[in-house]
C-alpha cells in the first residue's frame, strides 16, 4: 500500500498563514462589535467573506492533516474532510493531467471522479504510476482527434495532403499566438506609434476569426488541453485584452450611455461569425456553452474598447473648456501603474470624482492646483474629456 499526502513545504506554509488568516478573519468578524469608531454597517460586508475564509481556512488545514492518496493491491482511494472515494483498478477509465490537478476518471457514471491536487509530495510518481496502468485520456484524445483530421476529405484529398494541411495550420495558429502577445505588450507597454498599436489590436481578432473559417474549423478558437486541433485562442484573448485595458487608462468617458449598444452588436456579430462560419461549437456539451459566454465576454472587451478609443482618437469636434481643483491624488499599483487625480465639481460633472492622468502631468501637479478641463463630442457621440495644467 502507497500513500500520498501534501508536500512538506506546503504542509508548513499551511500549518503557519492558516491560523494567522482564521485570527484575521475572525477579528474581521468580531470588529465592529468591538471598536465603538467602527459603524454596525461594516458587519454585513465583512461578515459573509469571514466566514467563509474562516470555513476555507479550517477545512484547508484539516485536509493537510488528514488529506491523502491512497493505493492499495486493486484500489485508488482519495481521504479528505467530506470527500472519501474509491475507485476499484477495473473502474477506472483513465486519468487527465491539469496545470493544478490529476482526475482520474471512471468508467461508469456510478462512480465519481477522483480530483488529486498536484500539491501532493512525489506527484510526479503518481502520474508515471497511473501512466503504467491506465490511459491518459488527453494523449487518447489528441490521437483520436488526429486520426479525425487524417480522414477529413475536408482538409485534403489523400492523408499526405491532410497531414500537410495539419502541420500548416499548426504555423499559422502559433503566429497568430505569438503576434497577439506582441501586440499586447505593445498595446499596453509602449503603444507607439498610437494608431498603428490600436489599428493591430483590433485587426488581429478579426484576422483570427476569419483564419478560422477559412481553414474550415482545423483551426479551433476555444483552447483545450490534449487536442491535436491547433488554436488561435491566445492571439484573441491577448489583443481583446491590451484593446480593453488601453481604452480604460488612456480616456476619461463622460457619459457611458452610447457605448453599451454598438459594444453588444459588435460583440454579437462576431459570435455569429464564430458559431455559423466555423465548427467551433457542437453544443454537446456544458462547456461548449461555457467557452461560448467566455469568448461573449472578450468580445465584449474588443468592442468597448474598440468604439472608446477610435471615438476619441478620431474626435475632431470643437471642445468645451473648464476648470476644476485638485482635492486629491492617488496612485494605483499592479500589474499596472495608473495615476488619478479627484477633482471638485466641474461644469456638468455635478460630483466630485476621480480621473485617471498620465504619470507626467500627475508629477507635475500638487493638491489644490487647477487644472483644466476640455470636453469634447467625441466622433460616435460618446462625451469625453481631456485634464491639462
Amino acid at each position: 500500500m502507497k500513500e500520498y499526502k501534501i508536500g512538506k513545504g506546503w504542509a508548513i506554509f499551511i500549518y503557519i498563514f492558516a491560523p494567522l488568516l482564521i485570527a484575521l478573519f475572525v477579528w474581521l468578524l468580531i470588529m465592529p462589535f468591538v471598536l465603538e469608531d467602527t459603524p454596525i454597517e461594516l458587519f454585513y460586508v465583512f461578515g459573509p467573506i469571514s466566514l467563509g475564509m474562516i470555513v476555507l481556512m479550517v477545512v484547508g488545514l484539516l485536509d493537510t492533516i488528514n488529506g491523502k492518496v491512497i493505493i492499495s493491491s486493486d484500489t485508488l482511494s482519495l481521504r479528505s474532510t467530506f470527500i472519501n472515494r474509491d475507485l476499484k483498478f477495473k473502474e477506472i477509465k483513465g486519468f487527465e493531467v491539469e496545470q493544478n490537478h490529476i482526475f482520474v476518471l471512471p468508467n461508469t457514471e456510478r462512480k465519481k471522479r477522483i480530483k488529486i491536487s498536484k500539491y501532493i509530495s512525489n506527484s510526479n510518481e503518481l502520474i508515471t504510476w497511473l501512466g503504467s496502468k491506465f490511459p491518459d485520456l488527453h494523449q487518447a484524445n489528441e490521437a483520436e482527434e488526429k486520426t479525425e483530421i487524417l480522414g477529413n476529405l475536408d482538409y485534403g484529398r489523400n492523408t499526405e495532403e491532410r497531414s500537410s494541411q495539419l502541420k500548416q495550420a499548426k504555423i499559422v495558429a502559433k503566429v497568430l499566438n505569438g503576434l497577439g502577445g506582441l501586440i499586447l505588450v505593445w498595446t499596453i507597454f509602449r503603444p507607439e506609434p498610437y494608431e498603428y498599436a490600436i489599428w493591430a489590436s483590433i485587426s488581429l481578432p478579426i484576422i483570427a476569426i476569419l483564419v478560422v473559417v477559412y481553414y474550415k474549423g482545423l483551426i479551433r478558437i476555444d483552447e483545450k488541453k490534449g487536442s491535436a486541433y491547433p488554436t488561435v485562442f491566445f492571439a484573441i484573448l491577448m489583443s481583446c485584452c491590451g484593446l480593453f485595458l488601453r481604452a480604460l487608462i488612456d480616456n476619461n468617458i463622460f457619459n457611458y450611455t452610447n457605448i453599451w449598444m454598438p459594444s453588444i452588436m459588435i460583440m454579437i456579430a462576431l459570435i455569429a461569425l464564430v458559431v455559423f462560419g466555423t465548427k467551433a461549437f457542437k453544443f454537446k456539451k456544458a462547456k461548449d456553452y461555457f467557452s461560448l459566454l467566455s469568448l461573449s465576454l472578450f468580445f465584449f472587451g474588443f468592442g468597448y474598447g474598440s468604439i472608446v478609443i477610435l471615438n476619441c482618437t478620431y474626435d475632431d469636434s470643437v471642445p468645451k473648456s473648464y476648470t476644476s481643483k485638485i482635492i486629491d491624488k492617488r496612485i494605483s499599483t499592479g500589474k499596472m501603474t495608473t495615476y488619478y487625480l479627484e477633482l471638485k465639481a466641474w461644469g456638468p460633472q455635478t460630483k466630485d470624482d476621480d480621473v485617471s492622468v498620465s504619470k507626467e502631468l500627475y508629477e507635475n501637479l500638487e493638491i489644490n492646483n487647477n487644472v483644466n478641463i476640455y470636453l469634447k463630442k467625441g466622433r460616435f457621440n460618446i462625451p469625453w474629456f481631456i485634464v491639462t495644467e
